[in-house]
């Protein structure tokens, strides 16, 4: 049998790709609880509003890469605490969009150094000419996913 063929779970790219997500979710959310005090799916929420504008709930799902019922509850708790609203639709009426008040903006300006710093200290361990490259395995791997059949 080849190498290969006896190669571990451990040596699959995808299972690896896997475990460094939930190690870095981890790291991530114990920063923004313990600095800020809320949770990683409201600083996604936070910090895809407050990066590209108001967004749909299914949008906002998209964009912080979260399923539609966390990004439903991570946008209710914020707009209980007063850091997002509801608004409508300039487009469509039907259609209610998550935007921040003044006081997510500024949790915004708190939320994107951490997330930037703890993207630094992550890929720390990579010179220059390897980060650029795993960028651009990445990006060639997203767009192979992406493409249509």
């Amino acid at each position: 049998m080849k190498a290969a063929a006896k190669a571990g779970l451990d040596k699959f790219l995808t299972y690896r790709m896997h475990v460094l997500n939930k190690l870095s979710d981890r790291f991530i959310s114990e920063r923004y609880q313990t600095k800020l005090e809320i949770t990683l799916p409201e600083a996604r929420v936070i910090a895809s509003v407050g990066s590209f504008g108001p967004f749909s709930i299914m949008d906002l799902a998209k964009r912080a890469n979260l399923d539609k019922s966390q990004a439903s509850r991570a946008a209710e708790a914020l707009i209980q605490r007063g850091l997002a609203r509801r608004e409508s639709c300039s487009d469509d009426g039907r259609v209610v969009l998550i935007s921040l008040t003044e006081e997510g903006r500024e949790l915004y300006r708190k939320v994107m150094p951490i997330a930037r710093k703890w993207n630094a200290d992550l890929f720390g361990c990579l010179d220059d000419a390897e980060k650029a490259a795993l960028g651009q395995m990445l990006d060639k791997v997203i767009t192979n996913l992406l493409a249509p059949d």
